[in-house]
Order: structure tokens, then C-alpha cells, then sequence
């Protein structure tokens, strides 16, 4: 394990966002099949009803098959076989790495029943017609209940007192719904004062504004939408006081090894079509894919030397895949492209 992948995995939460689109949960499975590779337990951790790390991880099938969720709504996904972990069940998905998906109204019982101590009641007071509507109309409980629930996993400890999760990697919401998770705690301190709910507030900000355990990853693709909006992202991280790492550029295609291109397209362009021995290799469309190719290089280039410029550390760059990250495999492939992206000179990883 190399210096800069010991320094960010030695930190307890990795929160993974960016705009939706860029690859920010094949980017979190990656994070975590890296982790659980370099022998730090894993948690990989996606927040909602949809369940998509388990079949990403190759995660075991949920043993229990579907479920309901507290509130009474079925949850995505389930039926026979169906994959996904409860918020109470972490899924095994290999040697260190466990997936879960964390479902805020799970959160709440369990949370509840932790502070009522009798199951009964609080299952009664969670499935009340009347709570239900209260929570319907309450904003921000989601966020601050996802939150509290992440600090406890995160201080949880064995029976020997070591952490029972060293590691833990949020598939966090895209940029916006992120920035709301991330901003809830300093909205609650902003307007409580005391009581428990400040005082459980004031340890998930103490756990999210401590750079040592807590660092936000930024993923991006090379192009002008996703770079302008990690930009922005991070310029509103830094203001909430949470320590950011490097930016991951994701899907950079490999250079297309073209010595003075112009003219050899130029040259390949005069050549007959009829000779050619199928459509793909009419001498039209080769020129064309290849300009494309030598026009979208040169994109990701500009866009690559704009965030080095605007970033405190050099972007990861992660390459296009062409067999795609759907699978275990695709997972492992980007997790080797990570650690070789952690290797010098890579810029260190700090707060």
C-alpha cells in the first residue's frame, strides 16, 4: 500500500458526490474493493431505495427477500432473491467489504427503539397515521436522521474496542441533494440551542468538519457542465467547513496514438471506399471517428489543466472503461486504475 493510499484510506468516512451521471457510485465501489484489497474492513454504503453497490460488489443475495420499509412503502428492488441490505443488515460482497443500503425511515426506528428501548412502541408510534404526515411535512429529517445513523456506524466498535468499520465509503446523492445532506447539521446549530437533537448534532458536525476522519471526493467528468459544478461544489464544501480530497476525473479516453494526425487523415481520406472491406472501415467514417476522438482528447486535456489550476491537488484520473462498470469485474478494473492514479507523483492527499 503506498503512502497517498494509506493517508486517504486512514480516514473513517469517504463521502463520494458529484454531478449525477459521472460515475460517482462505480467511483465508490472502487474506493471500497480497493480498501477491502489493501486489508481495511469495508463498508460501502448507498443511501435510498435503490439498490445498485450490491450487484456492483457482487454482494451475497439479501437472505430475506422482500421487504417493507416502517412507513408502510414497499422498497425498490425487493422480491425473491432480490439484492440490496437493509440499514441493519451490511451485505458480505468478498474478503473486508460489505455493502448496505441505508434507508432514512429504517434509520428512524432503529433510532427510535434505541432510545425507547421497547421495539413494540416504537414501531406503534413510526407506523401512527398522524407521525407519518408530521414527517411528511417536516424538511430536513431525512438528512439529519441519515447523518446520525452514519455517526453511529462509524463509532461503533467490536468486542475487543477497535472500530467495527475502519472504512466506510458513502455513495453520497448528486451535487445538489448532497450539499443539502451535507449542509443539515449547520442548519440544525443554527437554530437550536439545546437539548438532545443539539447535542447528537453537534457530534455528527464534529465527525463531518474533522478533515482526519472525514474527507468529501469529488467526481467529474471532463467537460464543461460536470467541471463547472465540481467547482462550485467544492467552493460550497470548503464554506461548510468539511475537508475535501482530490477531484477523480472519471471516463478520460486514452490518447489516440496518432503521430502527425492531420496528414494521416488527410492521406486516409483519398483512399476508395469501395476497397474497404465493410462499412466501418470506409475511409469517411474512419476519418470522422478519429477526429472525434483527436477533438474530444483535446476537450478533456483543456478541462484537465482548468481543474489543476482551480484545485488545491491533482485530479485522479480514471480512464474509459470500454467493457463498462457494471460488475464485479469492472469494479476491480477501476479499483487498479485508482491505486496506479494514488501513485507518485500524484499530489498528496490532504484536507
Amino acid at each position: 500500500m503506498t503512502d497517498l493510499v494509506a493517508q486517504l484510506l486512514a480516514r473513517r468516512l469517504l463521502l463520494v458526490t458529484g454531478k449525477g451521471g459521472t460515475g460517482k457510485t462505480s467511483v465508490a465501489a472502487a474506493l471500497g474493493r480497493l480498501a477491502a484489497d489493501a486489508g481495511v474492513r469495508t463498508l460501502v454504503v448507498e443511501l435510498g431505495h435503490a439498490a445498485v453497490l450490491p450487484e456492483l460488489l457482487g454482494a451475497e443475495p439479501d437472505p430475506l427477500g422482500a421487504k417493507i420499509d416502517p412507513l408502510g412503502a414497499k422498497r425498490a428492488g425487493a422480491g425473491a432473491g432480490a439484492r440490496g441490505g437493509s440499514t441493519r443488515e451490511p451485505l458480505p460482497a468478498g474478503p473486508n467489504l460489505f455493502t448496505l443500503r441505508l434507508i432514512p425511515e429504517d434509520a428512524l426506528l432503529e433510532y427510535l427503539e434505541l432510545q425507547l428501548r421497547v421495539r413494540m412502541l416504537a414501531r406503534g408510534i413510526v407506523g401512527n397515521a398522524g407521525f407519518r404526515r408530521f414527517l411528511a411535512a417536516a424538511p430536513g429529517w431525512r438528512e439529519l436522521i441519515t447523518l446520525g445513523k452514519l455517526w453511529h456506524m462509524v463509532t461503533r466498535e467490536d468486542a475487543h474496542g477497535q472500530p467495527l468499520w475502519p472504512l466506510i465509503v458513502i455513495d453520497a446523492p448528486a451535487t445538489g441533494h448532497g450539499l443539502s445532506l451535507l449542509s443539515t447539521p449547520s442548519v440544525v446549530l443554527d437554530t437550536v440551542r439545546l437539548g438532545p437533537l443539539r447535542r447528537n448534532t453537534d457530534l455528527v458536525q464534529a465527525l463531518l468538519t474533522d478533515a482526519s476522519r472525514t474527507l468529501v471526493l469529488t467526481v467529474s467528468l471532463l467537460e464543461e457542465l460536470p467541471v463547472n459544478e465540481t467547482l462550485e461544489l467544492r467552493a460550497r464544501v470548503r464554506e461548510l467547513g468539511l475537508g475535501l480530497g482530490p477531484v477523480i476525473a472519471n471516463g478520460v479516453e486514452p490518447p489516440l496514438a496518432l503521430p502527425d494526425a492531420e496528414r494521416v487523415l488527410e492521406a486516409v481520406a483519398t483512399l476508395d471506399a469501395a476497397g474497404a472491406p465493410s462499412p466501418l472501415a470506409d475511409p469517411i467514417a474512419v476519418c470522422a471517428s478519429a477526429r472525434h476522438r483527436l477533438l474530444r482528447a483535446r476537450m478533456q486535456a483543456e478541462f484537465l489543466a482548468r481543474l489543476e489550476r482551480e484545485v488545491d491537488s491533482a485530479p485522479l484520473v480514471l480512464p474509459w472503461l470500454s467493457g463498462g462498470v457494471d460488475g464485479p469485474d469492472g469494479v476491480a478494473e477501476l479499483a487498479s486504475h485508482l491505486r496506479s492514479a494514488l501513485t507518485p507523483p500524484c499530489a498528496e492527499v490532504r484536507p
